[in-house]
């Protein structure tokens, strides 16, 4: 038996005090190196998506602050990937510090009534999607984290929503109804190419039915040598049940996954990365244990795509952030339940 959802009217007023758009403080003269996205992943019949509405601070030439811009970027995974990464001139955009809507373009997002309702559709790609997303879960807020020296970053996350609507990938038309979905917003001030990396990933069940999600977050120094925070975040139906921490967990990530020929966007950059050789586990294990309570994660990779990032600093690397997906599992005892779950994993990791 699946436990009862939130009550809605208390989720929608959580997510409108806590789930808006910040923006930088350099628009008003505040600090830069602001970078800011709305994060959805949809699993539809045959169709994974990822859509992100990013905002992020970007020195440009002849101006002593820099300038927010905004991208949308898009992967979307069928019989193969496709997908783009968008940018928007600022006439283009329309975002409200301390609202929870956006239009960049004719794409947009915005939360009302509960729920979030999604229009997107890429201009050079055969890719878009209309879709109301439902909250089915209580949110978790994380402030200032410190992901490098004197750079934090805060996040909120959704594990688990309901996606209704159509998707269009490659010509094809999906018609979406109580597909499960994920999603996060990540704000702070940071530079890609800092001393960090990351590991991030959901964990939903297969069946609409079971009442178990989670969420995997890992931060640790550019080469992995030491972890600065991580958690496993588990829910039963729509409320947070535990959170394991640090050196609660225990990860074995042997590598190497290889997923051949990458994808990789921004097309242009992807000449400065040519080769399929990527630093992913061919499989993720945490164990988690602690007050008498077991978990055990399993993400076994299948396939991948890369985002590139040039790292802010320097002209000779770059960040890439791999979207990874691949079954996943969770197995175990917490508070008295039994954990089982299969169903679909979206990983990111992020080396450079």
């Amino acid at each position: 038996m699946v436990p009862p959802r939130p009550d809605p009217k208390r989720l929608a007023a959580m997510l409108a005090g806590t789930d808006y758009f910040r923006r930088s403080p350099s628009r008003l003269g505040g600090r830069g190196e602001h970078k800011e996205w709305q994060h959805f992943i949809v699993h539809a019949e045959g169709v994974d998506l990822l859509i992100n509405f990013s905002l992020v601070d970007e020195p440009q030439p002849g101006r002593l602050l820099p300038v927010e811009v905004a991208r949308l970027i898009v992967l979307a995974h069928g019989e193969g990937w496709d997908g783009d990464v968008e940018r928007f001139e600022e006439v283009e955009v329309r975002v409200e510090a301390g609202r929870m809507e956006a239009r960049f373009g004719h794409n947009t997002l915005r939360f009302e009534e509960g729920v979030w309702r999604l229009s997107m559709a890429l201009r050079e790609r055969p890719v878009s999607a209309e879709l109301e997303l439902v909250p089915l879960t209580l949110p978790v807020l994380s402030s200032r984290h410190r992901l490098a020296p004197e750079r934090p970053i805060s996040w909120l996350f959704l594990p688990r929503l309901e996606a209704r609507g159509t998707l269009t990938v490659g010509g094809r038309t999906v018609r979406v109804e109580g597909a499960s979905a994920y999603h996060d917003h990540n704000w702070g001030h940071f530079r890609w190419g800092d001393d960090f990396s990351w590991e991030w990933g959901s964990v939903l069940p297969g069946q609409a039915s079971s009442p178990w999600s989670a969420v995997l977050v890992r931060m640790a120094d550019r080469g992995r040598t030491a972890a600065r925070y991580q958690a496993l975040f588990l829910w039963y139906g729509g409320e947070p049940l535990r959170v394991f921490r640090d050196e609660e967990l225990h990860v074995s990530a042997p590598c190497c996954f290889q997923p051949g020929r990458s994808f990789s966007l921004p097309r242009p950059l992807a000449l400065l990365a040519p080769g399929s050789a990527a630093d992913l586990p061919r499989r993720l294990e945490v164990r988690a244990r602690g007050r008498g309570d077991e978990l055990v994660l399993t993400f076994v990779p299948e396939r991948a795509a890369r985002l590139l990032l040039p790292a802010e600093g320097s002209l000779e690397r770059l960040t890439t952030i791999h979207e990874v997906l691949g079954p996943v599992s969770l197995h175990g005892r917490v508070r008295g339940e039994s954990v089982d779950l299969e169903g679909p994993g979206v990983f990111e990791f992020v080396r450079g």
